[in-house]
C-alpha cells in the first residue's frame, strides 16, 4: 500500500510542507482521521505504510536526498499520542517511551521530539528539513 502527498502551504513561517491523508484506513485509523506531515525538504512525496512504520521506528536515519530524519510526535499520555503508540509501534505509550529510551541511550537515533498540541508539531515540521509527524486533522490550506 502507498500513500500520495497532497501539497499544501503551510501559512507558519510561509514553509511549505506536504501531507498524506490517512483517511479511515483500517491499518492505521479506524474512526480517526489521521495525516502524515512532513517538510519539503527531504519528505518523500510517496511512502508506503511499511516505510513510514520504519521511519517512525528509528529503522530509516536520511531520507533519499540525504536531509536527516526528524520525528515529531505529540505526547504518548494523550489520547492521540496513544493511538499513534498502537497504531504505529503496535505498543502502548508506556512502552514507546522505554523503546525510545533504549534507542537514544544506545546512540542509534535521536529521539522524536514531543510536543503538547498538535499547532506545535505543524510549526515544528513545517520550520525542520526532513521533520514528519502524524497528527489527526488537517489545519493547513490547500493549494
Amino acid at each position: 500500500m502507498s500513500f500520495n502527498f497532497f501539497r499544501y502551504h503551510f501559512l507558519l513561517q510561509y514553509s511549505l510542507i506536504c501531507m498524506v491523508m490517512l483517511c479511515s484506513l483500517s491499518s492505521l485509523a479506524q474512526d480517526n482521521n489521521l495525516v502524515v506531515i512532513g517538510n519539503l525538504a527531504g519528505v518523500p512525496g510517496d511512502i508506503k505504510m511499511n516505510e513510514l512504520k520504519a521511519v517512525f521506528k528509528g529503522e530509516r536515519q536520511r531520507w533519499s536526498d540525504g536531509t536527516k530524519v526528524v520525528i515529531a510526535m505529540i505526547k504518548t499520555t494523550s489520547p492521540l499520542g496513544n493511538l499513534i503508540s498502537e497504531k504505529i509501534y503496535s505498543m502502548n505509550g508506556d512502552e514507546v517511551r522505554g523503546f525510545w529510551a533504549g534507542i537514544s541511550f544506545a546512540g542509534k537515533f535521536d529521539p522524536p521530539n514531543v510536543f503538547n498540541t498538535e499547532a506545535e508539531v505543524e510549526t515544528f515540521v513545517s520550520q525542520n528539513p526532513g521533520a514528519i509527524a502524524i497528527l489527526d486533522r488537517i489545519t493547513a490550506t490547500p493549494d
